[in-house]
């Protein structure tokens, strides 16, 4: 597939890979790191990784949807386009292959990556291209005129798309009046009307030094990479810029339920809750508890829904931890007749989740405790399984160095794997009422069109 043409998705597949990220976060306390801030308030963080000769840089920008209004929703997205893929750029295509770069990007609600790996002797490479890449831009109006294009084929690939577009709509409802409602997507007519003074007027304000932090993983020496970071990086001015402070995402008064209609063989549903944000001391306990109840082996709400009705054909969970609030999704697939009934029996369950065992110390009876699946200890192995595969991909691991440096506003109470581990089935239970015991949770099926209904 054309790299130009992925779609950056926020849906399952990529939410299952954020529980990993986080636990990137640990390396920061507990690995061979460095951190730097250069005086153009950049910040970096430098991982020696020197098991295979590749060098990862990401860097990260605080900004994303939030930072849009609804005359500018999709401009973003438009302008990691444009950084990446415009033709005038001297870093971009076949200078790139061959120095045997993979490069990507990738937007979200709060922050905009930008990735880049190749070997390690190519490192001052990936720094200089990454430098041109995100400050230099340069737009002509022919080339934003058919970047758009692209943009518009990816706006129709959502569309067609029943699990991204139930996702995008159920988060759109899950934030009403907030700018976590805006679609990372953006509008088709934003788009359609965008010039490149808009792209440059947008990147002028968001795309500075200090509001950015890099972080470079892999196989280099620390002294080394710091001295080319500060000569490619340094000369960079800063702006005094600092990101403003959004107001939390509260819960929603009430609940709701649409249903869509589309050229679909299947019936799809997504449940969303409102769900603790990334500095929340809920955080961990929310990790878990995905885990538990639609992940992994044996999940719970999975092993439920498909005892309830025979055609449902997969159950997983995901949850998107933002600075300023959270998101707890639940994915279903089944025959479009039974979605009614299993939406209800899904948020039935997930209401009853405060009061369930999760681990074979809940059990006061010896046999019962031998019986018993520790859907806890059963979580936590998977989350750890998830951050050792982050910790062998030092891609995965620079960003998720990046992510937290641009999040987090804690003083770390210990690496994430300590917090893991310190979660109890009371944490989850506590949890579990606190997010889904409440009667505001927001749903969307899309099921075939009557012609084609099964």
């Amino acid at each position: 597939m054309d790299k130009r043409r992925w779609i950056r998705w926020v849906g399952p597949a990529a939410l299952a890979a954020g529980l990993g990220l986080a636990a990137a976060s640990a390396a920061r306390a507990e690995g061979p790191g460095r951190f730097l801030k250069l005086d153009n308030g950049l910040r970096v963080f430098f991982y020696e990784k020197r098991d295979i000769p590749l060098v990862h840089v990401v860097a990260g920008f605080d900004v994303g949807s939030k930072d849009e209004t609804d005359g500018t929703n999709g401009l973003v997205h438009f302008l990691e386009h444009a950084l990446l893929f415009r033709s005038g750029s001297a870093r971009t295509g076949a200078e790139m292959r061959r120095h045997g770069a993979y490069f990507n990007g990738h937007t979200g609600q709060d922050l905009s990556m930008f990735e880049i790996s190749l070997p390690s002797s190519e490192a001052a490479f990936a720094l200089e291209a990454l430098k041109d890449l995100l400050f230099g831009l340069e737009l002509r109006q022919e080339e934003i005129d058919r970047e758009k294009e692209i943009i518009r084929e990816e706006l129709n690939q959502m569309e067609d798309d029943p699990e991204r577009r139930s996702v995008d709509l159920v988060l759109q409802a899950l934030f009403p009046g907030h700018p976590y409602g805006r679609s990372v997507y953006g509008r088709a007519e934003v788009v359609a009307a965008a010039t490149a003074e808009d792209l440059r007027l947008f990147h002028r304000k968001f795309f500075v030094a200090d509001n950015c932090a890099m972080a470079v993983v892999g196989d280099f020496e620390t002294a080394g990479m710091e001295r080319l970071v500060r000569d490619v990086f340094g000369p960079l001015a800063g702006t005094g810029y600092s990101p403003p402070r959004l107001p939390p995402a509260g819960p929603l008064k009430k609940g709701s339920s649409a249903q869509l209609e589309r050229d679909v063989i299947g019936g799809y549903l997504t449940i969303g809750f409102a769900a603790p944000d990334y500095n929340s001391t809920d955080l961990c306990a929310m990790n878990v508890l995905v885990e538990a109840l639609g992940r992994g082996i044996n999940p719970l709400l999975g092993g439920y829904l498909r005892g309830q009705r025979d055609s449902v054909q997969y159950v997983t969970m995901s949850y998107l931890a933002f600075r300023y609030g959270g998101a707890a999704l639940v994915s279903i697939k089944a025959d479009p007749r039974d979605l009614p009934f299993v939406e209800r029996a899904a948020q039935a369950f997930l209401k009853r989740a405060g009061s369930l065992s999760y681990s074979k110390k809940d059990f006061a009876d010896p046999e019962a405790e031998m019986a018993a699946f520790d859907y806890l200890e059963m979580a936590r192995n998977q989350i750890r399984f998830a951050a050792a595969r982050v910790d062998e991909s030092g891609l995965q691991l620079a960003g998720g160095l990046v992510r937290h440096m641009l999040l987090n506003t804690r003083d770390s109470p210990g690496t994430y794997l300590e917090r893991i581990g310190r979660v109890d089935s009371t944490d989850l239970r506590r949890a579990a009422g606190r997010y889904f015991g409440r009667s505001d949770a927001v749903a969307v099926s899309i099921v075939p069109l009557p012609e084609v209904k099964k």
